[in-house]
């Protein structure tokens, strides 16, 4: 099998062929690790510029996202968030997203306790 994943910067698993990933396993561990801290992050998997990153938020946490240089989806796992671009706010439930272009910033306010899984491309190979 030829070698198609290079060793990306940062704190991510083994670049592997195939990744299986539970979403929902993931998240149960992420919700444990929250009480005390606010938010916590997960980077999940990165092969060939693409990053999956889950981020589980307490209420009333908020973050400013910069403006990815590659295309990003912000999709909610759990919970209730509200997101905001460019002088436009979506209010997103579990099972919708948001789908950017490149170079839009964007800002993520957790309603309640919530699970969002972020998808970025572009990234360094």
């Amino acid at each position: 099998m030829p070698d198609v994943t290079t060793r990306p910067r940062g704190e991510y698993p083994q670049p592997e062929p195939m990744h299986h990933i539970d979403l929902d396993e993931q998240a149960d561990v992420l919700l444990g690790e929250l009480p005390g801290h606010g938010r916590r992050t997960q980077s999940i998997a990165r092969e060939s510029g693409v990053s999956l990153i889950m981020m589980a938020m307490e209420g009333g946490d908020s973050v400013q996202e910069p403006a990815a240089r590659g295309a990003t989806t912000v999709q909610v796992l759990r919970g209730h968030t509200i997101l905001s671009s460019g002088g436009r706010s979506v209010d997103l439930r579990p099972g919708e997203l948001v789908f950017f272009q490149p170079g839009v910033r964007h800002d993520i306010r957790a309603e309640e306790q919530s699970v969002v899984l972020l998808t970025v491309t572009g990234g360094d190979q």
